[in-house]
């Protein structure tokens, strides 16, 4: 049974409050919309921030969904020693909100989290990363591109392909 785990970064560009998304992100988050129906989801994640539940908006509306908002998918973390530290806390809280890995879900979360999440997935399922060329942003400023990830491609659960999901 094919499936697949969509990680998704939400279109707007930080801000220093939550706002509601311009209308060149809201074009941006239907245009993923368009895109994203075509992988049928059966679920819908993303972190706490109204950015994420925004982008996530057109698409749940399309397939009739509810967007379920988790506080396991958000970037903030306690002090911590590191980037190895920091990666590995966001991946053991993430990693335990994904359904069913035989559903198709996306996740929209903030880059590290979702990068930390894709090293988790990797490693639980024994898939080499090396060769994909990816650079994964775990400590400061998110650099993920907004509307950007990964789509990872998953035969009765298991990880079997990554896709880079690039900006539209």
């Amino acid at each position: 049974m094919l499936s697949a785990l969509i990680l998704l970064r939400h279109v707007a560009l930080p801000a220093a409050e939550p706002a509601p998304l311009t209308d060149e992100q809201s074009r941006r988050a239907w245009a993923l919309a368009d895109f994203l129906q075509l992988y049928n989801p059966t679920s819908l994640l993303c972190g706490p921030g109204r950015a994420c539940a925004d982008t996530l908006a057109p698409l749940a509306s399309r397939l009739g969904l509810h967007v379920t908002v988790t506080e396991d998918l958000n970037a903030a973390t306690p002090p911590l020693p590191g980037p190895a530290h920091t990666a590995a806390w966001l991946a053991a809280k993430a990693i335990r909100t994904l359904p069913d890995p035989r559903r198709t879900t996306v996740v929209c979360a903030e880059g590290p989290v979702l990068a930390a999440l894709l090293v988790a997935v990797a490693a639980r399922d024994g898939h080499d990363l090396a060769g994909h060329g990816l650079t994964l942003p775990l400590e400061g400023p998110d650099t993920a591109p907004p509307g950007a990830g990964w789509v990872l491609h998953r035969d009765d659960g298991r990880l079997v392909d990554v896709k880079p999901l690039a900006a539209r």
